[in-house]
């Protein structure tokens, strides 16, 4: 156990006393901001409206060429 009297986190894991350890140690974040940096965070992998491409304009823009794994574009030997 920690040398103080309080638990620490890693061994109120394994004890399972997070509750214990959440009372010893309480939260002193901006839950408002918390939840803004979450939902921005959400949001950052998604493309914006404006900047999506249809699937059609995608296949349009396909050229369709292919080179196969382990080959090279001067494989004429």
């Amino acid at each position: 156990m920690a040398h103080g009297k309080y638990l620490s986190f890693e061994e109120a894991r394994q004890l399972g006393k997070l509750g214990q350890f959440g009372k010893e140690h309480p939260a002193e974040a901006d839950a408002d901001r918390f939840s803004a940096l979450l939902d921005a965070m959400c949001r950052a992998g998604r493309p914006s409206p404006e900047n999506r491409t249809s699937g059609a304009a995608r296949r349009a823009s396909y050229a369709g060429t292919r080179i196969r794994q382990g080959t090279s574009e001067d494989a004429s030997d």
